[in-house]
């Protein structure tokens, strides 16, 4: 059981920045999610997306980089763990480059924030284990516990800020990865047809089509990328997520966003890879 006080109380003493997974369309509006987190004292929120952006350069470089080398996606806690322990002969194609969680957190608090901690807040349970277990996450909250958080201190009359508050996101641009809930996202927004072809690559979600792609590969030398997740329903369907929307829906709303977003880039510059080229990018969960 989410203890909603004990949060408030843990947060209420930190300088704290909140991590918001790129799913978040699904179960709240934009701007007012940020309004929201900005009155749970978050001095900072940010998306992971330029997270990602600086993830898919990596992948590209690594797969292109080694030419005789299969590559499973690593962003996925739960895809890890399971390779690990159902086909522990294969965890050396996971990707040695952290998650788009994990890369976030190192830059703001490497780059920009270095006194703050970091929350995390997505749709998936597995991510509060893998902030857990890597200690580079100071915390994290599934949508469902956040909707928790925030029904409590409406219901409790509590005043978390007297600030005034901003309802726009402490920005580091990209817009592109705002898909990188679905399914295909990380095999398309890395560009991988400028390296393989399309039948080097396998885009797949849920256990069974995990298994289904370890088989294929076994038999298959020639597949260089395997792309999954571990939701038969992507990162739009895991748990955590408060919707119950059909898959069609929650994906148009993660593609309505993206594109009312492509024109809003406050800060430009600092989409440029050359600007976190310094990030340690070592997967520490595998």
């Amino acid at each position: 059981m989410f203890d909603v006080p004990n949060f408030l109380e843990k947060i209420h003493s930190w300088e704290r920045v909140a991590l918001l997974a790129p799913s978040f369309p699904v179960d709240f509006e934009y701007p007012k999610i940020i309004s929201d987190l900005r009155n749970l004292w978050f001095s900072k929120v940010t998306e992971l997306t330029y997270a990602a952006k600086l993830i898919n350069i990596h992948y590209h470089q690594t797969i292109e980089e080694n030419e005789d080398k299969t590559y499973i996606c690593s962003n996925c806690p739960s895809v890890v763990q399971y390779i690990k322990n159902k086909h522990p002969n294969h965890k050396d194609k996971l990707m040695p480059i952290a998650s788009p969680m994990i890369i976030m957190s190192r830059f703001i608090k490497k780059q920009f924030w270095p006194e703050t901690k970091t929350c995390f807040i997505g749709p998936c349970f597995a991510k509060k284990i893998e902030a857990q277990q890597t200690g580079e996450i100071d915390t994290a909250l599934t949508f469902q516990e956040l909707q928790e958080v925030l029904n409590y201190t409406k219901t409790n009359n509590i005043s978390t800020t007297q600030q005034t508050i901003d309802s726009d996101f402490d920005s580091f641009y990209n817009d592109y990865t705002k898909v990188y809930p679905l399914t295909w996202a990380v095999a398309q927004t890395m560009h991988y047809k400028d390296i393989l072809r399309e039948d080097q690559v396998i885009i797949c979600g849920g256990f069974k089509n995990i298994d289904e792609a370890i088989q294929k590969i076994e038999n298959n030398p020639a597949i260089r990328f395997v792309d999954p997740l571990s939701c038969d329903w992507w990162c739009i369907g895991w748990p955590g997520i408060i919707s119950k929307e059909s898959t069609e829906s929650k994906t148009k709303k993660i593609q309505d966003y993206k594109d009312s977003m492509k024109h809003n880039k406050d800060n430009p510059h600092l989409g440029k890879f050359e600007y976190a080229q310094w990030i340690e990018t070592k997967n520490t969960y595998i």
